[in-house]
């Protein structure tokens, strides 16, 4: 699972650089609350593999920029 082990003012900076969904910015937040998959799935009403998807989706977003 993606672990966000960044500062806020990193993770400003990578949403400045990278065009998130709506969806995604919601999901980096729960991260940085340190909310599970089944909890993030339950406030996102979808699938814990959606959320899955969307996190890895995240990591390759972020992946690309640093």
């Amino acid at each position: 699972m993606l672990r966000f082990e960044f500062t806020n003012e990193e993770i400003e900076e990578i949403k400045k650089k990278i065009h998130f969904t709506p969806r995604q910015v919601r999901i980096i937040s729960y991260r940085l609350d340190e909310l599970s998959l089944i909890q993030m799935a339950e406030l996102e009403s979808c699938d814990v593999s959606t959320i899955s998807r969307e996190i890895k989706k995240i990591k390759i977003k972020i992946m690309r920029v640093i």
